[in-house]
């Protein structure tokens, strides 16, 4: 017996469905969109809790206005529904760290104040007037800070924290951030203000001197600090800092300018003295955040690796030893699902479809025996979730044209019970939009397998020619945007133009090989790949190969404006919105690490600026930027339009006072009125 359910859709929302002609002025389709969402959520449920040993399985199905607590019993195959509301988490502004932190035994709390660390003693009713305070620095300034990180480190290396206690509370470590040689950049705020004010970051970019990072401990037994003792390169990047479980060394990631070598040290909380643990390298970029995850032992870690070509586990020893491989295969991991180790499994998910676009769930022993695949092969899975007695697993599936099910899975990777889904009458009241479709190309190269996502337009009629439309991202490392996941419905296919997005080489979960294609060519093979995918869609008889746009965001933004200038007989019009211009104008940490060093790469970095190609612009371009967008600055737009008119080129612009790294709605509403003009 399968369990189903569905949500109540008005009538009212399906009658307003409505389409609109080629490259009209887009239409307000709220109704439409809340449709789609709401089948897409019917198939999906989170927060699933094991009752009674597995017999029983607890999940909240996604609604619109929050969560629906439900509880299925495996013995009685009997589903109980009622109601509760789920709630959203907040953390520090992008590219910040949080500046408190509170001890485990929630005795203390660390502050970071005007640069420098305090630890405060937390009050209670009974010592309020006599907690404590602990200056632990007092010499921080802006180009000196303690217990902050660099802006780099934040955005490109993930770093929320700046300060760790250890699970004792009697070691609290922190960072110290030596900027002096690191240059300001400024950016003018409140523009629209009477006064304006300066916002200034020490920004290190391509080539310039990075931030000099070290580590210290605070003892709270003997309140002394000491420095950790992390090596002698000025450039390295110091990351990922944690306390092992037993609170005996404090454990950071260490890697070079060019992050090529990753190390993994370790360093006595009482002594800083440090020793390496692990070492990877790779002739590209080693991955800086690995998987690291401890087993119980606290000794044995799992660790995901590279360097078969594809991404796997393996299970190492905190004293450097190498265990066992613990997957293997000619495709890539992605995520740990569960570890049980009472019964010996490790659950993990890969793409080992046969094609690159489906994810599974897979286990094996913690000796490396014993791999399988549990989910069957032809959808897309996900949301996994592990019975306590490992017989069952819940996951959900989809395709781009079948919406989300999340069912109960025996290890056969047979359905036992099916927890939520979408109704075939809320399916049905979709019948006249037309599907997306997933297709494969040849890359630049001509051997490379490619996919791409092409969306038709409301109203689509096969004999008529519309206009092509390219969504695009792309950029080393980035993750695939071609996913078999049910995408039935945009709103921007009201305006009358075929959609599509293209995964060049360069993007993630295709192996090292795919994935390092472009080192050190930023804007040569990715955006030569996304040349291939218009030429192959433009053979089908109902795309207009004369009237091809392009728009994207930040790296996608970079993307647009190369593409018109070195594509323009592919590419007619382009959007670029908070476009990198020019690969010096961008931070170290992520510049470096796909294209090195100026000095290293000059010839890449020259071929990757675009206002190197303004003479060739021939199409049309529209340029759009927040101005206190301080992720990629103003000055990446100001340069290449004062490139554009020295060489005499028209272009279109945007600015937003207000806004920073973002797209806003207004600017949505500019391109397309943008397209319509240079596409009709």
């Amino acid at each position: 017996m399968k369990n189903t359910f569905s949500l109540a859709i008005s009538l009212a929302i399906i009658a307003s469905l409505s389409v609109t002609g080629c490259m009209s002025p887009k239409t307000q389709q709220a109704d439409q969109a809340t449709l789609i969402k709401q089948i897409t959520l019917q198939g999906q449920i989170e927060a699933v809790k094991w009752i009674d040993d597995g017999k029983q399985v607890e999940f909240r199905r996604k609604v619109l206005s929050g969560g629906q607590l439900c509880r299925f019993d495996l013995d009685e195959d009997k589903l109980e529904e009622n109601a509760q509301t789920l709630r959203k988490r907040s953390g520090p502004e992008r590219g910040r760290q949080n500046d408190r932190q509170k001890s485990p035994d929630g005795k203390w709390t660390a502050v970071c104040k005007d640069y420098n660390i305090i630890i405060e003693q937390n009050k209670d009713d009974k010592d309020e007037d006599t907690a404590r305070t602990i200056k632990v620095t007092s010499d921080g300034t802006r180009k000196l800070r303690y217990g902050s990180a660099s802006w780099v480190y934040g955005e490109e290396l993930a770093q929320r924290d700046a300060m760790w206690w250890s699970s004792n509370s009697k070691f609290m470590a922190f960072y110290k951030f030596d900027e002096s040689k690191v240059k300001d950049f400024y950016l003018t705020m409140d523009q629209t203000e009477v006064y304006t004010k300066l916002d200034t970051e020490g920004y290190p970019k391509a080539g310039q001197p990075n931030p000099l990072a070290n580590l210290l401990i605070y003892n709270m037994d003997t309140q002394r600090t000491v420095t950790v003792d992390c090596g002698n390169d000025p450039n390295q990047y110091l990351f990922d800092i944690k306390f092992r479980p037993d609170n005996s060394e404090l454990l950071f990631r260490r890697t070079d300018r060019q992050q090529k070598r990753l190390e993994i040290v370790a360093a006595n909380v009482n002594t800083g003295i440090t020793r390496i643990v692990h070492t990877e390298t790779q002739d590209t970029w080693q991955e800086p955040r690995a998987t690291f995850r401890f087993l119980k032992d606290n000794e044995r870690f799992i660790w995901k690796t590279e360097k078969t070509g594809f991404a796997h586990y393996d299970l190492r020893n905190i004293d450097g030893t190498f265990i066992c491989a613990l997957t293997a295969g000619q495709y890539p991991i992605k995520d740990i699902v569960k570890i049980d180790e009472k019964n010996d499994w490790l659950y993990y998910s890969a793409f080992s479809d046969d094609n690159p676009l489906n994810l599974h769930l897979h286990r094996v022993h913690l000796d490396g025996t014993g791999q399988k695949r549990l989910t069957p092969p032809g959808k897309n899975y996900s949301g996994f979730n592990i019975s306590p007695d490992n017989e069952h697993f819940i996951a959900l599936s989809q395709t781009v044209t079948s919406p989300p099910q999340t069912a109960l899975y025996n290890t056969a990777g047979e359905i036992v019970s099916v927890l939520a889904h979408a109704t075939a009458k809320d399916i049905k009241s979709l019948s006249k939009l037309p599907f997306p479709e997933i297709f494969s190309f040849k890359a630049a190269d001509g051997r490379t397998d490619l996919y791409g996502l092409l969306f038709k337009p409301n109203n689509f009629k096969w004999y008529r020619k519309y206009p092509l439309i390219i969504d695009v991202y792309g950029g080393p490392d980035s993750n695939p945007r071609v996913r078999n996941v049910f995408q039935r419905y945009r709103s921007d296919l009201d305006n009358g133009a075929a959609i599509a997005i293209f995964d060049g080489r360069g993007t993630n979960f295709r192996g090292k090989a795919f994935q390092s294609a472009g080192y050190m060519r930023l804007g040569d093979i990715d955006i030569s790949d996304q040349a291939a995918g218009v030429k192959h869609l433009s053979k089908r008889r109902y795309i207009d190969p004369d009237r091809v746009g392009i728009y994207g965001v930040s790296y996608g933004g970079y993307m647009s404006v190369i593409a018109v200038l070195k594509h323009p007989d592919v590419f007619k019009a382009a959007c670029a919105v908070a476009a990198v211009t020019d690969w010096y104008n961008y931070d170290t940490a992520y510049t470096e690490r796909y294209m090195n060093t100026p000095q290293n790469n000059p010839e890449g970095y020259k071929n990757g600026s675009c206002m190197n190609f303004v003479d060739q612009l021939t199409g049309h371009l529209m340029i759009m930027h927040g101005i206190i967008d301080n992720n990629v600055h103003p000055n990446n737009a100001w340069q290449l339009i004062d490139a554009l008119d020295k060489a005499d080129k028209p272009y279109q612009s945007r600015f937003f006072p207000t806004k920073g790294h973002a797209f806003p709605k207004q600017g949505q509403q500019t391109m397309w009125e943008f397209f319509r003009e240079h596409l009709n």
